[in-house]
């Protein structure tokens, strides 16, 4: 459990956790699945995700996009605003066995 303020971006903490969680899975088993949930879904996973997403070279823009075509209503002006100002440092930048990444 990660708790931080439903409406608000991730502490840096849970950010490093998140995704030192990712990188370790995703080099033990190649094309798992990592699942991740908050109470409605639609701010604190999708910020989640889309931080993974963006540490794997996705844009901004396009990261939004596409969890935003997987989830209605995912994140506020706020999350936004913190996700288009968040600068990546490449964290997750390998591919699984199949040479992608699968959000659902």
């Amino acid at each position: 459990d990660w708790p931080f303020d439903d409406g608000a971006p991730p502490p840096n903490q849970i950010v490093d956790d998140w995704l030192n969680l990712l990188k370790t899975k995703f080099r033990e088993e190649p094309g798992c699945c990592v699942a991740v949930h908050c109470v409605a879904g639609l701010g604190r996973a999708p910020v989640l995700v889309a931080l993974a997403l963006l540490e794997s070279g996705m844009k901004y823009e396009d990261a939004v996009q596409y969890i935003r075509q997987k989830r209605r209503g995912a994140f506020n002006s706020k999350q936004l605003l913190y996700l288009e100002k968040y600068r990546p440092k490449m964290r997750l930048r390998f591919k699984d066995a199949n040479g992608h990444c699968c959000v659902q």
